[in-house]
């Protein structure tokens, strides 16, 4: 894979989360250029990176790097918009930025050691589980797809640390994140057998798969986060070019999978 390959999938996946990102808060807020283009720049970014400083441009399969590239922006974003980022708090029903039973953390101390305590708990997580593989003589595919779906068991905490002290405990909600995490690990079990880079990339497509769902096919429910904040934006055309966006990435993640599958499949 060449940078510029590297790039454009960057490029998609960037796309795809502000797509449905955009979609769904700017009824709420409005149409940002600079949140929209902070994803697209940041996954393109990612992929670069990968692309120069690893081997996994030439060792993965294409739909386990965009996976993993979509991953790696989403924590990155997320983890700025919950540890870094300065905004009124009093603009949502559940706070973006670190909370403790529903309120947000003001305290940068606080927030900061604990942003450092959650990026080195996922390296340690990472190289633990491939130093645990390696010490393995073979591990059965069962315990591999569900070493997969942990990203979406840590996903599934995270969102309940921060939205239950607000809405509720919902058991659905909690399991939606590990079951799909989970049924994307079974078909990527087939193209990559790293846990860690597995866990990763099956999280990545749980988080793409789930917000599609809840963004474009829960009846125009909004967000939890603006839940109780009313609508005060119309972009009806804005947000139709959105949603032909978004599926265009779905369409081009299809021709990717299926034009790339026939050496997997041989």
């Amino acid at each position: 894979m060449t940078v510029l390959t590297a790039a454009t999938l960057g490029f998609m996946t960037g796309l795809h989360t502000a797509t449905w990102g955009a979609y769904k808060d700017s009824p709420f807020e409005g149409f940002r250029w600079t949140s929209f283009l902070r994803s697209v720049v940041l996954g393109s970014g990612i992929a670069v990176g990968v692309a120069l400083t690893t081997t996994w441009a030439v060792d993965l399969h294409l739909l386990v790097l965009v996976g993993l590239f979509y991953t790696f922006e989403r924590l990155a974003t997320e983890w700025w918009k919950t540890i870094v980022r300065r905004d009124d708090q009093g603009a949502y029903t559940i706070p973006m930025r670190l909370g403790y039973r529903g309120l947000p953390v003001d305290n940068d101390l606080i927030r900061y050691t604990v942003g450092v305590a959650v990026i080195v708990g996922l390296i340690l997580a990472c190289v633990g589980a491939t130093a645990m593989q390696q010490a393995m003589p073979s591990e059965p595919r069962w315990a591999t797809i569900l070493i997969g779906g942990v990203g979406g068991w840590l996903t599934a905490a995270g969102g309940a640390w921060k939205d239950a002290p607000i809405e509720g405990f919902s058991p659905w909600k909690f399991m939606r994140s590990p079951v799909i995490a989970t049924a994307w690990a079974v078909p990527l079990s087939f193209l990559t057998d790293d846990w860690a880079i597995l866990a990763l990339c099956a999280g990545g497509f749980s988080v793409a798969s789930i917000e599609t769902y809840k963004t474009f096919f829960t009846g125009g429910r909004p967000p939890g986060k603006f839940a109780t904040k009313p609508a005060t934006h119309r972009l009806p055309r804005l947000r139709r070019t959105l949603a032909v966006q978004h599926t265009g990435c779905w369409v081009v993640l299809a021709i990717v999978v299926t034009s790339t599958a026939g050496g997997y499949l041989a």
